[in-house]
């Protein structure tokens, strides 16, 4: 069952070089240029992915395999054919986890991660580091308390620094997590911290720059009890201080999980909804403009769990999200990829996987135009190897 909750008022502009969308409005049919596996003895999960030139791309995870002491950071770079050009382990002794990736402004790689290496107790420390384009480490930098700090979403500042957004449990005024914002000048020294947050539980999940200038991270907030949480959208200007925001949701848990640029300053962001009349758990789409205003929402949902956990614009002006599925297919999860118009129109969706766990957890445009999937998948080994797609 497909559910449609709004209708699309959109007028597009070209802003961005990486937001320009062709003219063709053929209908797209998307198929499969490579389809990779990639990984060693133990489990290697790919969590995000960021455009690179030439067609390559530049993916995060966490990786057991490859001498990790726990489980490491790791990232690879892959050229336009899915063949790997370098891989990069980060983190130390315990157990650390890549979340986020994305570009500086000089072309840098921008690294999130969270991990126990970094400090003396037992809690988790937020992790940001900038890499080369060849996977040297230009510095990296740890924040946090006595308690856990979680990664959300990370982007590049105008003055060459960074944005980085995620939980925080050691800063938190109530004893939940509240949101937390770091902000670090093009060397990674320290230029802000900020925390916002409620009574309950504040989650960012993730970030991007947006085509005026400025910055949308997205998430959750308990408003009303713990566990029901509400859609979360908040606009920040370049000192990661507050715009807008925004909260959408009924009585049971709404989150957001991704977001994306629009070509107008707006954004478009997906996750998962249990509210809206869902049998269980169903995808989520929605579109804001660049003053928040509401423009589309939109449900796909089955009889089980449908999920959004990566949003990105593809070269005609629609966009693609990637996902999770046990309402089909023949595994326990299959990866869930669905292509949308400008509108929010379903065109086409597609699973991908066998018979195990089968998850996508990243997705970029690529400079070839083409889109890159990235996830984990144990349904072809016996161990969670990280999971790759090129589509066209």
């Amino acid at each position: 069952m497909i559910k449609t909750c709004s209708k699309l008022i959109l007028i597009s502009t070209l802003l961005s070089p990486l937001l320009i969308a062709d003219n063709n409005k053929t209908k797209p049919a998307f198929q499969t240029v490579w389809q990779k596996v990639y990984g060693g003895k133990d489990d290697d999960i790919a969590n995000g992915v960021t455009m690179l030139e030439d067609g390559d791309v530049a993916i995060v995870g966490e990786c057991k395999s490859f001498g990790a002491k726990r489980s490491d950071i790791c990232v690879i770079r892959l050229d336009k054919k899915g063949d790997i050009l370098w891989r990069k382990m980060l983190g130390g002794e315990k157990k650390d986890r890549g979340v986020a990736i994305s570009r500086a402004k000089d072309g840098n790689l921008l690294i999130l991660g969270s991990g126990k290496s970094f400090k003396k107790s037992n809690g988790r420390d937020l992790y940001i580091a900038k890499l080369s384009l060849d996977g040297k480490v230009l510095w990296e930098k740890s924040f946090g308390g006595e308690r856990d700090e979680f990664a959300g979403g990370i982007a590049g500042t105008n003055d060459g620094g960074v944005l980085a957004v995620g939980s925080t449990e050691s800063f938190s005024k109530k004893g939940y997590r509240d949101i937390y914002i770091v902000r670090l000048d093009k060397n990674g020294k320290e230029v802000s911290v900020k925390t916002i947050g409620g009574k309950l539980n504040d989650d960012a999940k993730s970030l991007t720059r947006t085509a005026d200038g400025n910055f949308v991270m997205v998430g959750s907030r308990e408003l009303k009890h713990s566990g029901d949480a509400d859609f979360f959208i908040m606009k920040l200007n370049q000192k990661g201080e507050k715009i807008w925001a925004r909260t959408l949701g009924q009585d049971d848990n709404d989150v957001l999980l991704s977001v994306a640029p629009t070509p107008t300053g707006g954004i478009v962001a997906t996750g998962k909804t249990r509210s809206y009349n869902s049998e269980q758990t169903d995808l989520a789409v929605m579109n804001f403009n660049k003053n928040g205003k509401l423009i589309w929402f939109k449900i796909y949902g089955f009889k089980y769990y449908d999920e959004g956990t990566a949003i990105t614009m593809t070269k005609d002006g629609g966009y693609v999200v990637a996902g999770k599925t046990n309402s089909m297919g023949k595994g326990d999860f299959d990866a869930y990829v669905l292509a949308l118009s400008g509108k929010g129109k379903l065109l086409w969706s597609k699973l991908y996987g066998d018979i195990n766990k089968d998850i996508a957890h990243g997705v970029t445009r690529t400079s070839d135009g083409k889109v890159v999937v990235v996830g984990e998948s144990d349904s072809y080994s016996h161990s969670k190897n990280f999971y790759m797609l090129k589509l066209q």
